[in-house]
């Protein structure tokens, strides 16, 4: 478990080694493992949570923890057994709050704990399918992550409208790095989810690395029920 600089956690714990199985073209951590050649001893999904790492957030203050920030948690690959393990491991500790971030939700196999804020990656609108699946899961914050985004999200609106209008406690946006700028996210494009945030009175976090793309003071707002 490692201090992050990802603004919207404290912490990432990656329990699950190896090459995501999800393979996308952006992927930092694949990067890493090819960087520190590490493809050969980590090609498939293991479990390597360590008496340590559990130690370690029985003295942490109350703190956020992004889980599986470098594996699809609810990929076929990873074994349900492995998934029993981390949940128990969330349920050990009410204090904090275990972020999870899935492009797999049609494969949610349980509840979530109260402490847990699960949520969805969409980087372009055919990805939009996936904040139905996100409400069809048993959880008390669920959020959307618009990062790296890569198109203009259309039809956002409609999933917010009518019965869905309390489903969704956050959204997070942020751009692509270490690419270059050539896929950086329209300006009015951003402007566009500020203002759906606003109407609809959910609290969005801008990533530190939208700034030069939209002016002034970035918003940094979390969950209504952020612990």
């Amino acid at each position: 478990m490692n201090k992050t600089k990802i603004e919207w956690a404290d912490y990432t714990w990656n329990p699950i080694k190896g090459l995501c199985p999800e393979a996308c073209w952006y992927c930092y951590a694949r990067r890493m493992y090819h960087r520190f050649r590490l493809d050969d001893f980590y090609e498939h999904p293991e479990f390597h949570a360590t008496r340590g790492e559990i130690s370690k957030m029985d003295r942490l203050p109350s703190s956020r923890i992004f889980i599986c920030s470098t594996m699809e948690m609810f990929h076929p690959l990873v074994k349900d057994i492995w998934r029993d393990r981390i949940f128990r491991t969330i349920e050990m500790f009410p204090q904090h709050t275990f972020i999870i971030l899935t492009k797999r939700p049609e494969r949610i196999d349980r509840p979530m704990p109260d402490n847990v804020w699960l949520g969805v990656s969409i980087n372009t609108a055919h990805d939009m399918w996936r904040i139905e699946k996100l409400y069809e899961a048993l959880a008390v914050t669920r959020f959307v992550s618009f990062e790296p985004m890569l198109d203009p999200i259309k039809n956002f609106q409609e999933h917010l409208e009518g019965t869905k209008r309390d489903m969704l406690q956050w959204i997070i946006v942020g751009r692509l790095t270490g690419h270059g700028k050539a896929r950086d996210p329209e300006r009015e494009w951003v402007e566009q989810l500020v203002m759906m945030s606003r109407f609809y009175r959910i609290p969005i976090f801008m990533k530190n690395n939208l700034k030069g793309i939209r002016p002034g003071p970035l918003i940094q707002e979390w969950p209504k029920e952020a612990r």
